[in-house]
């Protein structure tokens, strides 16, 4: 035996007599395949390179494998349980995708059950890593009701995975025709981006281009979530263009909307502009795999540009946790922050309001929230800069990086935001107690009736004791 061999012998004893372990990645492969990927996708501990190129999932899913899609998932109790089509169900795994492109045709969803929710990428393992796969979506506007990608392991990380996701239906109305449990007036295909339900799972440098009805990122039952640098983009449509079309659905229903608009009627209005998916970052109050509260989520240095919302946060249940957003940017979004329940941090955050307000910040208590009011004024109905209630907040605006004579948008204390998020639906009053609010904006605050034992410091304070304009 070779003394090159023998000292890597001895190294591998004594890793593992003081270590108790065994190296976590024992084998490296290279595959240049799906079919390859997905036989390392339900194995333990690879390190899997794929060969750059653009691989045609369609070609991967013959007619035998469409039809087990969805026969090991329980049905019993009814719902809506995940149906994976590419299952990653293996753990601790590396798996280094640069370059590889999956191009994945909406015209296979008439061969997916109709039952379920459909997640195309389904990480049910522990302890993956994924870097560098881009999946791009081809063929007719249609959409599953599911996502793309879906971390529902723990400990998974995801670092420069790009989506550029299509296919949806109805598409180019944003959600004036209706939006999930209750679809509205017509059958609603969303599809969306990326989604987390695993605990302790990262993402890195990751993005979703959507031009699909649906959320880029959401968080579901999931605990100690980060995203770091990453970035979500929408598209948007005038209303005002909307009400040209000359076919389509909205004309085939009169332009109908299922939101009520500030006169009284259930008709999509002039003057606004919508974004034309879902949101950009967006965490729900629970759900996921285990059925849990969601926890707390760390977003850093994350971008959303044209998306309905750019941040909806629901801050976790658990008052001794503390969702943060540090240094974010919400841009062209139909509301910039939706804060609700409390329990958030925001610092070094900015937003504009060309399309709609920079914060709604909704019920709950304790948030603690810092933002920064950047841009010009807007050439749609935009009616406040920002609306607050709940208790117990403290808010700071801020302008940043603008120039000349800030638009005339009030800070409405003690309203809610107004139905659905709605613009074109009015701004009620909203209990708001002990909030503390420093406005260095140069625009006005206007406090309602329902606002109690608050202080604000900073500039122009009108009482008005009458519902918001």
């Amino acid at each position: 035996m070779t003394m090159k061999k023998l000292i890597s012998l001895s190294l591998g004893f004594y890793g593992v007599l003081l270590f108790g372990i065994l190296p976590a990645h024992a084998g490296t492969v290279t595959v240049s395949s799906i079919t390859e990927l997905m036989t390392y996708a339900v194995q333990n501990g690879n390190t899997v390179t794929m060969t750059p190129g653009t691989y045609r999932v369609r070609d991967y899913l013959t007619p035998e494998r469409l039809a087990a899609v969805g026969k090991e998932v329980d049905r019993k109790n009814g719902g809506r349980p995940p149906v994976p089509v590419l299952e990653f169900s293996g753990s601790d795994n590396m798996f280094n995708l640069d370059g590889v492109v999956l191009e994945i045709d909406t015209a296979i969803y008439a061969h997916l059950p109709t039952f379920g929710y459909h997640r195309f990428i389904f990480v049910s393992g522990n302890g993956n890593w994924i870097k560098g796969l881009t999946v791009r979506y081809v063929g007719p506007d249609q959409g599953t009701n599911g996502n793309v990608l879906s971390l529902w392991g723990d400990r998974n990380t995801l670092e420069e995975v790009a989506l550029y996701v299509h296919g949806s239906s109805p598409y180019g109305y944003g959600d004036l025709l209706g939006k999930g449990k209750n679809p509205g007036m017509a059958p609603l295909g969303k599809q969306s981006g990326m989604m987390v339900g695993g605990d302790d799972c990262t993402l890195k440098r990751c993005k979703v281009i959507s031009r699909a009805f649906g959320h880029c990122f959401y968080i579901q039952g999931a605990r100690n979530t980060r995203l770091e640098d990453c970035y979500a983009e929408g598209t948007t449509r005038a209303t005002a263009d909307m009400l040209r079309d000359t076919s389509g659905i909205a004309f085939d229903y009169d332009f109908r909307s299922v939101y009520e608009n500030r006169d009284g009627r259930f008709l999509i209005t002039p003057g606004y502009r919508k974004s034309l998916c879902e949101d950009g970052f967006r965490t729900y109050g629970g759900g996921g795999p285990r059925d849990q509260k969601t926890g707390k989520t760390t977003l850093i240095n994350c971008t959303a540009i044209n998306t309905r919302a750019g941040f909806e946060i629901v801050g976790p249940a658990d008052a001794n946790e503390k969702t943060e957003l540090i240094g974010c940017t919400a841009l062209g979004t139909e509301r910039g922050y939706l804060l609700i329940n409390g329990n958030i941090i925001t610092r070094r955050c900015r937003g504009n309001t060309v399309h709609g307000p920079l914060l709604y910040l909704w019920r709950g208590e304790n948030a603690d929230v810092e933002l920064e009011w950047t841009g010009e004024g807007s050439d749609y109905t935009v009616h406040a800069l920002a609306t607050i209630s709940g208790k117990g907040h403290r808010v700071k605006l801020t302008r940043w990086g603008m120039q000349g004579e800030a638009p005339k948008l009030p800070i409405l204390l003690g309203y809610g935001m107004p139905m659905h998020a709605e613009m074109s639906s009015p701004i009620l009053p909203e209990e708001a107690v002990d909030i503390f609010l420093i406005n260095e904006t140069g625009t006005a605050v206007i406090d309602s009736s329902s606002a109690t034992n608050c202080t604000i410091h900073g500039l122009d304070h009108v009482e008005l004791k009458v519902l918001a304009p």
